[in-house]
């Protein structure tokens, strides 16, 4: 597969292995924050800080992957917080 995507990038074979970890390390951290959700484990705001992306788009992800909303008052709140500070 890396000699593949080297060719087809015009990559040498280690700038390749090294951009498909990353891809596969970004994912792993995406799909483990969703599980955290799910359980309940982390808020929407953990989960996404746990997948280094901003909370819109943890909120996109699981949208796109079908997954409702486990809103609970400590997200109100945490969203409350975040808003406030914005409008100071």
């Amino acid at each position: 597969m890396t000699n593949r995507i080297s060719k087809e990038f015009k990559l040498d074979r280690s700038t390749a292995l090294r951009r498909l970890l990353t891809k596969g390390i970004e994912e792993d951290k995406k799909e483990t924050a969703i599980e955290l959700y799910l359980k309940r484990e982390i808020t929407i705001e953990g989960a996404a800080k746990f997948a280094d992306i901003y909370i819109g788009e943890f909120l996109e992800l699981l949208k796109s992957k079908g997954i409702e909303l486990n809103l609970t008052l400590e997200d109100y709140k945490a969203g409350l917080k975040n808003l406030k500070s914005i409008w100071k």
